[in-house]
């Protein structure tokens, strides 16, 4: 498995990590967004970007990846539309913040952290919200 997800790796590919001056982190963290969030290539992404042994800190997830766990991933991000509202990136971590629509659930609000070492991803958190039906603030989450 480990061999077909390396093949899907592309030029752009930043693990193993490497040292890294903060404008480069930067310039690869904003690829990452756009190979993910917009592009919705979340195998190259991963393979790019993300250390298989990175550590995940959503409660639902298992730290590092596998193709198996990538693809169920994927299967998600194809069926979700994603509108990125913020992003940035400041002392090794980046973040993304972005609604989220998925058919049959309410819009969800989520932030994405990634820490970096060198060039690679080697830590996620995640914070999701999602939008109640009879919210008693009048602002919209967005």
């Amino acid at each position: 498995m480990l061999i077909s997800l390396l093949s899907v790796a592309s030029a752009e590919s930043f693990c193993p990590s490497r040292p890294a001056e903060t404008k480069e982190q930067t310039d690869i963290f904003y690829q990452f967004v756009r190979k993910f969030y917009i592009n919705k290539d979340v195998k190259t992404a991963f393979a790019d970007h993300f250390g298989h042994t990175y550590i995940e800190h959503n409660p639902n997830a298992g730290s590092g990846w596998t193709e198996s766990s990538i693809t169920g991933l994927a299967d998600f991000v194809a069926s979700a539309n994603f509108s990125i509202l913020h992003a940035g990136f400041y002392n090794n971590t980046g973040y993304v913040h972005f609604r989220e629509d998925v058919a049959g659930a309410p819009p969800t609000a989520v932030v994405d952290i990634l820490k970096f070492e060198g060039t690679c991803v080697v830590e996620h958190w995640d914070v999701a919200q999602a939008r109640p039906e009879n919210p008693s603030n009048p602002r919209a989450m967005w």
